[in-house]
């Protein structure tokens, strides 16, 4: 019997998309690209030129009735995500739908009725719960060798000024919370296994493009607390640290892990803060785009349990309603 390969396509010219997504297709070995569509024909021919891909269409509506296409990759401008996307389910395409899936949770609940109706699959594209140093961790955590988790503190940071860039458009959904915030929540989430009561946080807008630039958040989970600060102007960071009554995981690259280079993980002893004196676990080079496409085609393939769909989504974006809310009235807001 030959063994099914699932069809993808890929929806517009997007940087992610070329950079990241559409390699890791090609390097799937149960997922192929077929098809890629832009408004523009000639940038999707190019591309589809430069990775070998079979069919270019000058309009998304091309690729939403391509009866070849199981999948499509939707990394639109976060205001667009929701439209899009109920346009691919009602031709029954599944879709890896990039982050974060609306800028309102309530945006959320007609795509989950038409994804229902239709009975594909959409999920969200947070690659990073597919890392093994995620998997890691979170398994070492359930060993109970860290002690009760305390904290889980985030710094995610970078430098994009550039007017044009759809990060700094508010009305596209710009700014930290919306581009980066949504790691430190969903992490936080995955980690734990539960959801936040509260929520209190504040930020500083750009004066020209109104959006946020820098942004710090408090969840409160009960027992533990989760912290974190991101920034849009500020220089390239980023660290997760998991305090526990026993032992500190500090996860060294925890979001843009490259594909050709290795990953560590810290684990502090309690004893010393010097990083040589405590023991560092090293992951092989590994591609965490992969690790997702080729988790999605085979939950296609076999008709396994899925992992983090829509509910699962619409839950994190409660919690970035509940911070939004938060900024506006300066005070606790409870999920």
């Amino acid at each position: 019997m030959k063994k099914r390969i699932i069809n993808w396509g890929i929806l517009s010219t997007a940087k992610i998309g070329w950079e990241h997504v559409i390699p890791a297709i090609k390097k799937s070995k149960n997922s192929q690209v077929i098809a890629l569509a832009s408004r523009n024909l000639s940038r999707a021919t190019a591309l589809t030129k430069k990775f070998k891909i079979p069919k270019s269409y000058g309009s998304y509506k091309e690729l939403y009735e391509d009866k070849d296409v199981d999948v499509i990759y939707n990394p639109l401008p976060n205001h667009l995500h929701i439209k899009s996307s109920i346009e691919a389910c009602k031709n029954k395409k599944n879709l890896l739908l990039e982050k974060p899936l609306s800028l309102k949770s309530k945006d959320i609940d007609p795509l989950i009725k038409i994804a229902s109706q239709n009975k594909v699959i959409v999920k969200e594209a947070f690659m990073v719960r597919h890392h093994p140093q995620w998997r890691w961790v979170k398994e070492y955590i359930k060993s109970g060798k860290i002690g009760s988790i305390s904290s889980i503190s985030t710094v995610f940071s970078y430098n994009n000024k550039n007017p044009k860039n759809i990060r700094n458009i508010k009305k596209f959904g710009g700014g930290a919370i919306y581009d980066i915030g949504c790691y430190p929540t969903v992490i936080s989430r995955f980690l734990l296994d539960k959801e936040p009561k509260r929520v209190i946080a504040t930020s500083k807008n750009d004066k020209k493009f109104k959006t946020d630039i820098l942004s710090s958040a408090l969840l409160d989970f009960g027992d533990t607390f989760s912290t974190f600060t991101v920034a849009t102007q500020s220089t390239y960071s980023q660290q997760v640290v998991i305090l526990g009554t026993k032992k500190t995981v500090v996860i060294e690259n925890p979001f843009n892990a490259i594909a050709n280079k290795p990953t560590t993980v810290v684990i502090y002893n309690g004893k010393s803060i010097y990083r040589k004196d405590n023991t560092i676990k090293v992951f092989p080079a590994t591609d965490q785009y992969e690790h997702q496409v080729t988790k999605f085609s085979n939950e296609l393939i076999y008709k396994t349990k899925i992992d983090y769909g829509l509910l699962d989504a619409k839950k994190n974006m409660k919690v970035l309603d509940a911070i939004f809310m938060s900024i506006k009235k300066k005070k606790w807001i409870k999920i």
